[in-house]
């Protein structure tokens, strides 16, 4: 049993020597150029429109553009509040 705990024992400090390893090595690497956050959508409406394809039938196609943000939390609830 004593032979066990020894192995155990050197596991455990091999693991946290890995890991206090992994930790100094991002501590001592440069840190990487960060990309630079993009520009915010624009709220303006498409207005270019789609142009016709070939017909494939006389089955209609829709195309839809979406455009601008999720709305927020804050916005749901006053669109839940307001229709009600």
């Amino acid at each position: 049993m004593a032979k066990f705990m020894r192995v155990a024992r050197n596991v455990e400090v091999w693991i946290f020597g890995a890991f206090g390893g992994l930790i100094l090595m991002a501590c001592l690497d440069k840190p990487a150029e960060r990309a630079k956050p993009a520009s915010p959508v624009s709220a303006v409406a498409e207005v270019e429109l789609a142009q016709p394809g070939p017909q494939v039938g006389t089955e209609a196609r829709n195309v839809v553009y979406v455009v601008g943000k999720r709305p927020s939390a804050a916005e749901k609830r006053a669109a839940r509040g307001g229709a009600g």
